[in-house]
């Protein structure tokens, strides 16, 4: 199985600045990237953070539509996660835009069965937040938890599961109530076959127990088109990655 993965585009029609954030370029990295990678691929996802919210700047509805409208005259099948950023605008409009099924869901490719989480919550009670979350607040509610171990539980296929903030690594980008999530990898290690964050701009590689777990970096950061295509087969997870993502093979120990 093969598939094109991206995070972190902050698209934006705001200029960059001294955190050397490209927003408006995100739009066109992406077609980029697309373009010129994604034949032999399967589909692609985004692990959030699509669009940002300025004051003096498009909205992000129109952001989000021009993101949705490349993906789709693309004929890329899409899968997108929400991010911290994303919460600017109410999720239910999001998923709309999006095309999502919800704000957290599943699917099926290639003998694998994706589980797509949503981490963008400040409070495990509040999952529809009124606004924009503080973006080193991040927790998985209880509703998503059960569906998660459910969903692994009763499947016969191996599990990808994916989200925006970090199972585990720096602080203040780790989900806050990760030890539930992994509680429940742990108690299912065997059928999980590797983990995909974003929000860690810098990125990382590495396991959780036997697991390989990967967070992909930040499309917006710098000039170059940085991305990766990801294969997943006999428990080897290989990134190819592109400008500044690092490429990477990592074995699952059974």
């Amino acid at each position: 199985m093969k598939f094109l993965v991206v995070t972190d585009l902050h698209y934006s029609d705001k200029s960059a600045g001294s955190d050397n954030r490209y927003h408006a370029l995100s739009l066109d990295k992406f077609k980029t990237a697309i373009e010129n990678h994604y034949d032999g691929c399967e589909f692609a996802v985004c692990l959030g953070d699509i669009a940002d919210s300025f004051e003096g700047c498009k909205p992000q509805t129109q952001l989000l539509t021009e993101v949705r409208e490349m993906v789709d005259e693309s004929g890329v099948t899409f899968y997108p996660t929400f991010g911290n950023h994303d919460t600017a605008l109410d999720k239910n409009e999001f998923i709309r835009i999006m095309g999502m099924p919800g704000r957290y869901y599943s699917f099926e490719n290639s003998g694998y069965l994706f589980l797509v989480l949503d981490s963008c919550m400040n409070s495990k009670d509040v999952p529809y937040p009124e606004k924009e979350i503080k973006w080193a607040e991040c927790y998985v509610d209880d509703e998503q938890l059960n569906w998660m171990k459910d969903k692994i539980a009763k499947s016969d296929l191996p599990v990808v599961v994916m989200t925006h903030a970090l199972f585990e690594g720096d602080e203040d980008h780790t989900i806050k109530n990760a030890d539930e999530i992994t509680d429940i990898l742990f108690e299912y290690e065997d059928k999980i076959a590797a983990l995909f964050c974003g929000h860690y701009h810098a990125g990382l590689n590495s396991k959780i127990g036997s697991i390989p777990y990967i967070v992909f970096k930040a499309l917006c950061m710098g000039t170059v088109v940085t991305f990766a295509v990801v294969e997943i087969e006999d428990s080897i997870v290989t990134v190819t990655g592109y400008g500044d993502e690092t490429s990477i093979q990592i074995k699952k120990e059974k």
